[in-house]
C-alpha cells in the first residue's frame, strides 16, 4: 500500500499503463489461439476453415439440399448467390454463419458427410427398408427425382447416420465435411495447396501484426513506467530532503546523518525500482492471468482443474520462500545503514586513524559491518535461487499432466491437438503470471522497508515550527536589540536543563562576550538565537518580538550565525560569500571580506573571488575557512551577528584586526561572541560567564576580574597577573570570595 500511495499524483500514467498492458496481454494471449488454428485448420484441414465452401457448383449444392430439412435448405440457399455462367455459386452470407457453430455450417455439415459417403458407396438398407445392394449419389438423385425415395426419407436417413456416430459424431462430421469441401474444390479446379498456403500466409500476417502490437505496447509501457518511477523518485527525494533541511539538530541526531543519506539515496532508489516493477510486472501479472483464465474457460477442454493444481503448487512454493526471506529483507536496510555509518565515520576520521596507526582495527570493524550485510544478502539470494528451478519443475509437471489428460481427449475425439497446445500455452501464461509476481516479490520486501523508512522521515515533524500568528517588529522598534529573559533549555529526552535562568540584553553597536569552561552550554546558548533549538523556558526576543513569533525566514535574515566549524560549499569564493542570496551585492561581499581580514589571501588566489572552493573548503586552511565563514555572515548585513567560537583558528594579530573592524563597521548590529580566549572578548561591552549552564558572572572585563572567580580562573590560565593588571592580593581576595 505504501508503494500504491506514491501513484496518487500519477493516476493518468497508471491508467495509461494498464490500458497498454491490457492491449499487450490480449495480443500475446491471442497467439496461442492462432497457433491452434494453424495446427487444426492450416495443417489438419488443409487451410479450409468452414464446412461451408467459398464456392460450390450448383448441382453439388442441389445434392446437399436433398438431405436438408426445409429450414436448413432455406438458410443455405440464402447464403449463396445465384449460379454464374459456369454454374458456380459463391458464398455471400455472414462470416458468423460460417463459424464452427454458425447456422450455415450446422446446416451443411451433415449433408456433406452423407453425400461424401454416398459417393464412396453405402448399403442401400440404410436409406430405405427393403432396398438391397450399394447406393451411390447418382442412384439416390435419380430415385428421389422419380419419387421412389421421398426427400423426407433422405433427411431421416442423414439424421440416423449422425446418431449412429455417438459421442464422436461432431468431430467425425466436421472432418468428413472438410474432406467434401476439398473434393469440391478439386472438382472446380482449385489447387488445395494454394488454399492451404493462402490460409497460412493470412494467419502468419495476423500473428506478426499481433507481435508488433505487443512490442509497441510493451515499449510504451516501459517508457511510461520508467518516466513515472523517475518522477516519483525525484519528487520523493525533493520532499525527503526538504523535510531534512527543516529538521533541527535534534531530529538529525535522532536519525543520524548516515541514515538520512541512505534514506535519501539508497532507499529511494529501491522505491524507484519497485515502482517500475509495479507498473511493468505487478500490474501485468494479474491482467495476464485474468485474460488467460478467460481464454482457457472459452476453450471448453475439461482440463480447467489443471490450472488449480498449478496455482496451488506455485502458491506453496512462494509462501515457503517468502516466510524464510521476509525477516531477512527487513534487516538488510539496517545493515546498509550500519555500513554507511562506519564508512562515513572512518572517512571523516581518516587523519586520527592514521596518526594512531589504527587502520587494521578500523578495517576489521568495517569488515564486521560488511560481513553482516553479506551474510544476509547471501541467505536471501540463496533462498530465492530455489524459486526459478521450483517454478520450472511446477510448469513442466503441469505440462506433462495436461498432455497426459489431453491425449485421452484427442484419442476420444472430443479435443483437437491444436486446442490442447493452446491450453498448455494459456496454462503456462497463468503460471508465468505467478512467477512474475514471485520474481518481483524479491524486490518488494526491500522496497517496503525502504518506503517505511522514507515515510518515517516524511512523517517526522521538526521541533522548530513556523509561528501560527507571525509578528514583525514595529517600524519604530529598536533595531538589533537582543534579549534573553530567564532562558532555560533542555535537550529532548534529557532529564536536566543544559541552560537555566540566563538573562541579558545587548543593543545594536554593542558586543556581548560569552565565556566558560568546555561543555558549559555556550554553543547551545547562542544556537537559541537563530532557533536551531527552541527554548524550553523563558524567551529570546529580537527587537522586542519573541523569536518564536518571527517568521523563520525573517529571523534568519536578521541573524548572521558563524558556527564553530566553518563549512564552505563547493563553488567559488564569490558563491560562498553570496550564500545568503541575491540580496548580497558585490560591494557588500567585498566589504565583508575586508572586515573578516580575508581580502588579502582571496586576491592572492588565482581568479580572486572567482577562484574555486572544493567541497567543505578542503583547499583552504582552517584560518582561511573561518574568515570566509565570517565574511559570509557579515555580507548579508544582519541585525545580530553571532560568532560561536569562530576566532579559534585565527592568530592574535588577525583576531585583533578583525575585532577592530567589527567595532568600527558594525555600529547598527549587536554582536555576540563565544570564545575560549580572554583576549577575544576582553574589550566587549558585556561579558556573560557560564558554568554548568548557569550565569555565574556578568559585567565588563574589569568588573569580572574583581568579582567572578570563574572568570578570573580562566583569565589566569591565559594571561599573567601583570597583563591582567591585578596584584596577587586582589587575585587571592577574588578567589577566596568565589570559593565562599
Amino acid at each position: 500500500m505504501r508503494i500504491i500511495k506514491l501513484f496518487k499524483n500519477h493516476v493518468l500514467a497508471l491508467v495509461t499503463a494498464v490500458a497498454l498492458i491490457i492491449i499487450s496481454c490480449n495480443a500475446d494471449l491471442a497467439l496461442p489461439t492462432y497457433m491452434s488454428e494453424i495446427v487444426d485448420v492450416g495443417i489438419q484441414q488443409g487451410g479450409i476453415e468452414s464446412p461451408a465452401p467459398d464456392t460450390i457448383r450448383a448441382e453439388s449444392l442441389s445434392d446437399l439440399e436433398l438431405f436438408m430439412p426445409e429450414d436448413d435448405m432455406a438458410t443455405v440457399e440464402a447464403a449463396y448467390s445465384e449460379p454464374d455462367a459456369e454454374g458456380i455459386r459463391t458464398y455471400v452470407g455472414s462470416e458468423a454463419d460460417r463459424a464452427e457453430d454458425g447456422a450455415v455450417s450446422d446446416a451443411i455439415s451433415l449433408p456433406e458427410t452423407v453425400v461424401l459417403s454416398l459417393e464412396q458407396g453405402v448399403d442401400a438398407s440404410t436409406v430405405a427398408d427393403g432396398m438391397t445392394g450399394t447406393l451411390d449419389m447418382q442412384t439416390v438423385r435419380g430415385a428421389c427425382e422419380a419419387g421412389i425415395i421421398p426427400k423426407e426419407k433422405l433427411v431421416e436417413a442423414a439424421s440416423a447416420m449422425s446418431d449412429s456416430m455417438g459421442s464422436m459424431g461432431g468431430s467425425i462430421v466436421k472432418q468428413r465435411a472438410v474432406s467434401y469441401v476439398q473434393q469440391e474444390y478439386e472438382a472446380q479446379g482449385i489447387s488445395l495447396t494454394d488454399v492451404q498456403n493462402s490460409y497460412l500466409a493470412s494467419m502468419s500476417l495476423k500473428m506478426f501484426g499481433l507481435c508488433a502490437v505487443s512490442l509497441v505496447a510493451t515499449i510504451l509501457t516501459g517508457a511510461v513506467a520508467s518516466h513515472t518511477a523517475c518522477t516519483i523518485a525525484r519528487d520523493l527525494r525533493r520532499q525527503t530532503f526538504d523535510r531534512v533541511m527543516h529538521f533541527s539538530p535534534a531530529e538529525i541526531g535522532k536519525f543520524s546523518q548516515a541514515s538520512l543519506i541512505t534514506r535519501c539515496t539508497n532507499d529511494i532508489q529501491q522505491i524507484q525500482m519497485a515502482t517500475t516493477l509495479f507498473i511493468r510486472m505487478v500490474l501485468m501479472a494479474p491482467i495476464m492471468g485474468v485474460v488467460a483464465v478467460m481464454r482457457v474457460l472459452a476453450t471448453h477442454t475439461g482440463l480447467e482443474w489443471a490450472i488449480g493444481v498449478a496455482v496451488i503448487a506455485v502458491c506453496a512454493v512462494v509462501g515457503v520462500l517468502m516466510g524464510l526471506t521476509m525477516p531477512k529483507f527487513k534487516k538488510m536496510q539496517k545493515f546498509v545503514d550500519r555500513v554507511n555509518l562506519v564508512a562515513r565515520e572512518m572517512l571523516d576520521g581518516v587523519m586520527p586513524i592514521r596518526a594512531f596507526g589504527r587502520q587494521d582495527h578500523e578495517l576489521e570493524r568495517f569488515d564486521d559491518a560488511s560481513r553482516d550485510l553479506m551474510d544476509t544478502q547471501l541467505f536471501t539470494n540463496r533462498a530465492m535461487s530455489f524459486m526459478m528451478p521450483l517454478m520450472m519443475l511446477v510448469m513442466n509437471c503441469v505440462t506433462v499432466l495436461i498432455v497426459w489428460a489431453g491425449s485421452h481427449g484427442v484419442n476420444d475425439g472430443v479435443m483437437q491437438v491444436g486446442d490442447m497446445m493452446a491450453f498448455i500455452s494459456y496454462t503456462m501464461q497463468i503460471v508465468m503470471a505467478f512467477m512474475i509476481l514471485t520474481m518481483v516479490s524479491v524486490m518488494l520486501p526491500r522496497a517496503e522497508v525502504a518506503a517505511e523508512r522514507v515515510e518515517e522521515v516524511l512523517s517526522t515533524q521538526s521541533s522548530i515550527k513556523e509561528p501560527k500568528r507571525p509578528q514583525l517588529p514595529a517600524a519604530d522598534a529598536p533595531r538589533g536589540e537582543l534579549a534573553f529573559k530567564n532562558v532555560s533549555f533542555q535537550y529532548p529526552d534529557a532529564r536536566e536543563d543544559v541552560i537555566s535562568g540566563v538573562s541579558f540584553t545587548v543593543h545594536a553597536g554593542q558586543t556581548l562576550g560569552v565565556i566558560g569552561s568546555t561543555g558549559c552550554g555556550k554553543s547551545t546558548l547562542v544556537q537559541l538565537i537563530p532557533r536551531l533549538y527552541d527554548v524550553t523556558g523563558g524567551k529570546v526576543t529580537l527587537d522586542g518580538i519573541d523569536v518564536r513569533d518571527l517568521p523563520l525566514s525573517e529571523l534568519r535574515r536578521r541573524v548572521g550565525y558563524v558556527p564553530q566549524q566553518g563549512m564552505l560549499f563547493s563553488g567559488t569564493v564569490e558563491s560562498n560569500l553570496k550564500f545568503a542570496g541575491e540580496s548580497v551585492t558585490d560591494d557588500a561581499m567585498r566589504e565583508a571580506a575586508a572586515i573578516a581580514q580575508a581580502t588579502g589571501f582571496i586576491e592572492e588566489r588565482e581568479g580572486g573571488f572567482g577562484s574555486e572552493i572544493s567541497q567543505g573548503g578542503g583547499n583552504v586552511s582552517g584560518g582561511q575557512r573561518q574568515r570566509l565563514s565570517i565574511a559570509r555572515a557579515l555580507a548579508k548585513r544582519p541585525e545580530v551577528v553571532v560568532f560561536d567560537d569562530s576566532f579559534s583558528a585565527l592568530d592574535y594579530k588577525t583576531d585583533a584586526r578583525l575585532r577592530e573592524e567589527l567595532a568600527r563597521t558594525q555600529k547598527e548590529a549587536a554582536i555576540v561572541v563565544v570564545a575560549q580566549r580572554i583576549a577575544t572578548i576582553m574589550h566587549a561591552d558585556q561579558i556573560v560567564v557560564l558554568d554548568d549552564g548557569q550565569v555565574v558572572g556578568q559585567g565588563t572585563h574589569e568588573e569580572l576580574l574583581r568579582s567572578c572567580a570563574a572568570y578570573l580562573e580562566i583569565a589566569q590560565s591565559q594571561l599573567s597577573a601583570k597583563e591582567l593588571g591585578l596584584t596577587q592580593e586582589e587575585i587571592s581576595a577574588v578567589m577566596e570570595g568565589g570559593s565562599r
